[in-house]
């Protein structure tokens, strides 16, 4: 298992997420892409996606998470843009973890352009891990 999961595609993806983690390791969840407004053409919600999505949601029992060691934290970044002090003091220790191997940094997965309605999928339905790439291909000059 792993040590830490972030994940910010929220319901589609947390008890896979959860299921991954290592004794004493802990769920991050800074958003909840999969529950974003993908109504009608305008960004209204759906309601109904909405409530299916609410009710499918994880809930973590306090009684299971010391039984098996593990932790689940969250966070909203929107609400921290007071608080650059703590920025900084994450950044700063996220950067020593890369260069000390202690933290790797996912992967890129690369889509032709041909591809891109795949990707946008794979993206939307939280089936990618790391960055992607759409690469565009260009003919001689």
């Amino acid at each position: 298992g792993y040590a830490a999961v972030f994940d910010a595609n929220g319901v589609s993806t947390l008890r896979q997420g959860y299921r991954h983690l290592a004794p004493t390791g802990r769920l991050i969840v800074y958003g909840f892409h999969s529950m974003l407004p993908r109504g009608d053409t305008r960004g209204r919600p759906s309601w109904p996606r909405l409530v299916w999505a609410w009710l499918r949601t994880p809930r973590f029992s306090p009684l299971r998470l010391t039984g098996e060691n593990r932790a689940v934290m969250g966070f909203n970044l929107s609400y921290l843009f007071e608080r650059q002090d703590l920025l900084g003091q994450a950044m700063g220790e996220l950067f020593a973890a890369l260069s000390t191997g202690g933290l790797r940094a996912p992967g890129v997965t690369v889509y032709p352009f041909a591809n891109i309605a795949q990707a946008h999928r794979d993206l939307e339905g939280g089936r990618t891990v790391g960055k992607l790439v759409l690469l565009v291909e260009q003919g001689p000059t």
